[in-house]
């Protein structure tokens, strides 16, 4: 009878390894690899580009807003392009030594990668702040700063996914833990930073809804005295149209109290429960901050070149709910939920201003 050893099992291929899935939901490393090397080029070659254009690129946009006689939109545009292209660089030249140094403790690259989101925020946000002339007002950041903390922000121009990470990351140190729309990736510095902390990317108007619940709620686990979860409850862009869309989807559904609650809103989109009531489930510990604001609307891509925020006035609001104050079941935690939507649906109506 034979009492040979088992043959080792073989160590997985180097192709089996950089194509395996990364936890739940993650895309595979081939493709995220693939995707870098065709990104990173691009903003390097368009910073070198843009760098040694600028003359030539300055003159035209300034021809232009002499044509246009509205200022210097186009010129400012292109100030703002550079400084944006300029971190973007600054950040994939520090990416490697970040790595290096991060190496052997986890809190140690946590702090690193940290650092650099709020170094690179900071430079995006005041860059657009300054060349735009607008003025900004920040009140509530002292308080909604301490963690563990769900924050759920208003989304209506891609400018306010910077908001928590310039006002509570930045000034405070609270550690966020982000919930981005998968179309960031395509920034290298979001790709590199969001996939070495503790965040997330989802697909909107993906099919995988459980999926995407999971990834969101997971995020929640063991949140520390520092650090809290952003997340961007309505989804998608304000507008409108989608506001409309949702009240409708909403009463086909059989939602007639959402519905009903939903459509007085005027400024937010009404949030998607699943994955914010999948968080507060998760992290039954964390407090809950809401940020409104209001000023940049006008923030879009396209809005910039007409110069839809120029010397706009920026106010931020954030304000925190004890967990003590937020309902243990699922209806009550829903009908809450919505309610403090519609609160920050009424601070914009209330802080709007000169139209914006």
């Amino acid at each position: 009878m034979s009492h040979a050893t088992p043959a080792p099992p073989e160590p997985p291929s180097l192709l089996t390894r950089l194509t395996r899935p990364r936890e739940i939901g993650r895309e595979r490393l081939a493709l995220r690899y693939a995707r870098r090397t065709v990104t990173v080029p691009i903003y390097l070659a368009a910073f070198v580009l843009n760098t040694a254009a600028a003359p030539i690129f300055l003159l035209a946009a300034l021809t232009g807003d002499l044509a246009r006689r509205r200022g210097t939109i186009f010129a400012r545009c292109i100030l703002a392009l550079w400084a944006y292209l300029a971190v973007e660089t600054f950040g994939l030249v520090l990416f490697l030594p970040l790595w290096v140094l991060g190496q052997g403790s986890e809190h140690r690259r946590l702090a690193l990668h940290h650092w650099f989101a709020r170094v690179w925020a900071r430079w995006v946000f005041w860059s657009i702040v300054r060349l735009f002339e607008m003025r900004v007002e920040v009140e509530g950041d002292e308080a909604a700063a301490e963690g563990p903390v769900i924050v759920f922000c208003r989304h209506v121009s891609p400018v306010d996914n910077l908001l928590p990470l310039v006002f509570l990351e930045g000034r405070h140190g609270l550690w966020l833990r982000w919930v981005m729309n998968s179309w960031l990736v395509r920034d290298p510095c979001i790709d590199f930073v969001g996939h070495r902390l503790r965040s997330t990317f989802l697909t909107v108007g993906s099919r995988e809804g459980s999926r995407q619940i999971a990834k969101v709620s997971a995020l929640g686990d063991n949140l520390e005295a520092r650090e809290g979860v952003l997340v961007f409850p309505e989804g998608a862009l304000f507008t409108p149209i989608r506001l409309a869309r949702a009240v409708r989807r909403m009463r086909r559904s059989g939602d007639e109290e959402e519905a009903r609650l939903a459509e007085g809103l005027r400024h937010v989109l009404p949030p998607q429960m699943g994955g914010a009531l999948a968080l507060l489930e998760r992290a039954p510990d964390a407090d809950v901050v809401f940020c409104a604001h209001t000023g940049l609307e006008a923030g879009s891509y396209r809005s910039l070149l007409a110069g839809g925020i120029f010397q706009q006035q920026v106010r931020i609001a954030f304000w925190r709910v004890p967990r003590t104050e937020v309902p243990a079941d699922v209806d009550g935690r829903t009908t809450w939920l919505l309610a403090q939507w519609r609160r920050v649906d009424g601070w914009i109506e209330e802080n709007t201003l000169n139209g914006n």
